[in-house]
Order: structure tokens, then C-alpha cells, then sequence
């Protein structure tokens, strides 16, 4: 259960700091109080004003991943990742199967290889 996003840990914690704070009689004044500020403040305009905009924001996000077309490619990503993970399953089954080896165990090459920055220019001998 989760209301604005606060979890019941949190609450059980809230409630542990503030009855430690005031105390049992004064956290039922405080708590009635809150309960009080809090109903106005959800009645109010502003909160109904929030919540517009909140569902407008809500109906263009929605508009915008229609219009682009990003439900289709999370669709036919999902359906990868399925015959992917379904190919793997498949080849770890078989007597071939070798798991991968740690970047631990691959031995660093012998010769690195020069980075060049500029292109290669033959000599004058060459031409």
C-alpha cells in the first residue's frame, strides 16, 4: 500500500518519531490537526487544479507514445528477447554448452596493437 508515494514502513516510522516527539495526548491533537489541513487542502481548488493538469500531462504522455509508435516497438522488443532468452535456454541444454569465461581468465594479448591518429602516408622510397 502506498499513498503519496509514502510506504508503511515510512508511516510506521512517522508515527514512532512523532509519538516519541509529543507524546500520546498531543499526537492526537497533532494528528486530528493534520487529518483537518490535509482534508482542506485535497478540497481546495488548487488540489483540483493539480489534479487537471496532472491529467493532462497524462493524456499528452499518452498522445505522444501512441503517435510515436513506442508501444509496438516495446512489443516486438519483448518478442526478441523471448525467442532470445528461448535460444539460450535451448543451447544450455545441449552437450556443447560452455558458459562464457570470466574477463579474469582471457589472457591479455601478447603485441598491442599502435594506435595511429593520422591516416598512413607512404614513403618516398615506396613511390
Amino acid at each position: 500500500m502506498r499513498i503519496l508515494n509514502i510506504g508503511i514502513r515510512e508511516v510506521i516510522l512517522l508515527l514512532l518519531i512523532m509519538l516519541i516527539l509529543f507524546g500520546p495526548k498531543q499526537m492526537q491533537e497533532n494528528a486530528r490537526k493534520l487529518a483537518q489541513t490535509i482534508r482542506r487542502f485535497v478540497r481546495s481548488d488548487a488540489w483540483r487544479t493539480f489534479l487537471g493538469m496532472y491529467d493532462d500531462v497524462n493524456a499528452i504522455k499518452d498522445e505522444v507514445i501512441r503517435e510515436s509508435g513506442i508501444r509496438e516497438v516495446q512489443d516486438s522488443l519483448r518478442g526478441v528477447n523471448r525467442e532470445l532468452s528461448s535460444i539460450d535456454r535451448d543451447l544450455r541444454q545441449t552437450d556443447f554448452y560452455q558458459p562464457p569465461e570470466s574477463p579474469e581468465s582471457i589472457p591479455e594479448p601478447k603485441e598491442k596493437f599502435p594506435e595511429t591518429t593520422q591516416p598512413h602516408e607512404p614513403d618516398a622510397k615506396q613511390l
